[in-house]
């Protein structure tokens, strides 16, 4: 029996959270749950803070209060080991095609390569696996990225602005692999802006005048 998304135990679970920058206060986090087979919207204005409370989920950045994935916080081996971050301008090891950092990316995931493989064609990405990703356009960049840490199907995955750069066709194969992912199990909070979740059940999340709030709104 499948177990809905608010009877299971939460993956990530924050309390009073505060981040800051250069001693300024960027926001504050009372309470956040995230837990499997949810697709969560962040949404605020620009420069709200959706991109930094991405990066501190992931670990890349410092933080006050509690974060807690599966028991580890964010940053830890095994914290990382779960989470998958796709930012607006993703990394590719630049001495690989970009096949070859799929392929490398997923063994050191210890994942297999194929159903990574499978969404950078269904991203129509097979003219571009022999090329270098210094060939490669922001849109398809952030392609390779979205079928390399979509398709590791690791617990969280945490996605800035992934619509943004994607035409028509490309944001349906996104659309139909976050639906997959939730109905998995993994859990997924993304920022984006507009209309590209409907049709996808989810829960929002608004960042305003520096708070996390809504955590319980269903949309």
């Amino acid at each position: 029996m499948t177990v809905p998304p608010q009877a299971a135990r939460p993956l990530l679970t924050a309390q009073d959270v505060h981040l800051t920058a250069a001693g300024r206060f960027i926001l504050t986090v009372p309470h956040l749950s995230l837990r499997p087979g949810e697709l969560t919207h962040l949404r605020g204005e620009n420069g709200a803070g959706k991109t930094t409370l991405l990066r501190a989920l992931a670990g890349d950045l410092p933080y006050q209060g509690t974060l807690d994935l599966h028991g580890h916080p964010p940053g830890s081996r095994p914290a990382r080991a779960q989470t998958a971050f796709v930012s607006t301008e993703p990394t590719l090891l630049d001495d690989l095609t970009v096949e070859e950092n799929l392929q490398f990316m997923a063994a050191a995931w210890i994942r297999s390569p194929e159903p990574v493989l499978d969404l950078a064609r269904a991203f129509g990405l097979s003219p571009w696996l022999d090329a270098w990703p210094s060939d490669l356009s922001r849109g398809t960049r952030q392609k390779v990225a979205l079928s390399l840490f979509l398709g590791l199907t690791l617990p969280l995955t945490l996605l800035d602005e992934p619509f943004s750069t994607l035409d028509a066709g490309s944001r349906d194969v996104l659309r139909q692999a976050l639906g997959e992912r939730v109905q998995s199990g993994g859990s997924v909070l993304l920022t984006t802006h507009g209309t590209d979740l409907d049709g996808l059940p989810h829960r929002v999340l608004d960042l305003h005048q520096g708070e996390l709030r809504g955590a319980e709104s269903v949309a």
